[in-house]
């Protein structure tokens, strides 16, 4: 039982990282504060959070990559008495890239999977957002084409929410 306590915490921990600006966002006045990093792209999403999760579900696997895990941090701030909108995660990769990364710099290999966050602001309006593989990858020697390659991979998954 305390195993699964802390792959909990653990997982509200990283959904935490990733979605955390953005929550602070939601409170009144803190958005005029925030700007989002250069390594990182958000967009809106023109249909609603459901139908949002369900094509980014459908980009990632037309693009031939793999959902490894959806992360529900809604559920997941519940559990701490943090009432948001939808709100998930979801983590996806594909082993012939991570072939890649351990054949040219198995440093890099702690990167991957990818992560995109699906947020539902409060008026409704829901907003994707990503890191940059680029940025992610850009650290280490000789993945950094690997990187520019899957930044128009994630734009394209990203881009498919957009009538």
């Amino acid at each position: 039982m305390k195993s699964h306590r802390n792959r909990t915490v653990m997982h509200l921990g990283f959904a935490m990282l990733l979605i955390g600006p953005v929550l602070l966002a939601q409170e009144p006045g803190a958005a005029q504060m925030m700007k989002l990093p250069a390594s990182q792209v958000m967009t809106a999403s023109t249909y609603d959070f459901n139908d949002t999760v369900e094509i980014l579900t459908a980009a990632i696997e037309e693009e031939n990559m793999m959902v490894i895990k959806e992360i529900d941090a809604q559920q997941m701030l519940k559990m701490v008495n943090k009432k948001v909108g939808g709100m998930k995660q979801l983590l996806f990769f594909h082993p012939r890239f991570m072939k890649r990364i351990i054949e040219t710099n198995r440093l890099g290999a702690i990167e991957p999977p990818l992560k995109v966050a699906i947020m539902e602001r409060p008026d409704g309006k829901v907003m994707v957002k990503y890191i940059k593989p680029s940025y992610l990858l850009g650290e280490y020697p000789g993945l950094e084409a690997l990187g520019a390659e899957l930044d128009t991979v994630v734009q394209r998954i990203a881009s498919s929410v957009k009538k």
